[in-house]
């Protein structure tokens, strides 16, 4: 028994295989659990504005050290701290100069990680390096924003820099709320 073919079935066939495979919300979402995918790197902020004064009798350095010592418990990642260089430590050491994050976040591109969670209280040196370096990320940046509330500048760079790299961005004001579990329960959150 021949059936009369619905038109509009043949062309909704026809538009369907020549539509790409990757649009809409579905792919979206798949496209950025796919740049997660792969090590996790953890890249701390250690120039000499760390060295000031936190909530309570703390520096920042120290709810800093803290606060990642316990991410680093509960999650499988490398640790990473930026001033003038870059390294890999097994823990936060004492604040040093300046804030070199491109040079920072060239040093770790070279590991092809899925997530970069860069934890900062300020401005780099050179934004727009930083920037340039954040755009060839083939996984996400994540930033966690450490510095005061009242730095609209810094805080828009952050967002710039997560955005040029497909992440997210939280911001915790050191100075103010320095707790060190609160500060844990944002990096924990990134890097979920």
């Amino acid at each position: 028994m021949n059936l009369p073919v619905n038109p509009l079935q043949s062309i909704i066939k026809r538009a369907a295989a020549t539509l790409p495979a990757d649009t809409g919300k579905v792919s979206v979402q798949q496209t950025r659990i796919d740049r997660r995918r792969g090590q996790v790197v953890i890249l701390a902020d250690i120039s000499a504005s760390m060295g000031s004064p936190a909530w309570g009798a703390q520096r920042k350095i120290d709810v800093l050290r803290e606060a990642v010592a316990g991410a680093m418990r509960q999650a499988a990642a490398r640790l990473f701290v930026f001033s003038s260089d870059v390294r890999e430590v097994k823990s936060i050491p004492e604040p040093e100069n300046n804030t070199d994050l491109a040079r920072a976040l060239d040093a770790v591109r070279a590991l092809d990680p899925g997530v970069t969670l860069v934890i900062s209280d300020g401005n780099p040196d050179r934004q727009d390096k930083a920037l340039e370096a954040a755009r060839q990320f083939r996984g996400v940046i994540d930033v966690l924003y450490i510095g005061p509330e009242s730095d609209r500048a810094a805080i828009e760079f952050m967002k710039r820099l997560a955005a040029a790299a497909g992440g997210d961005v939280r911001t915790h004001d050191i100075a103010r709320l320095g707790n060190a579990q609160q500060l844990l329960g944002h990096i924990a959150g990134l890097l979920r």
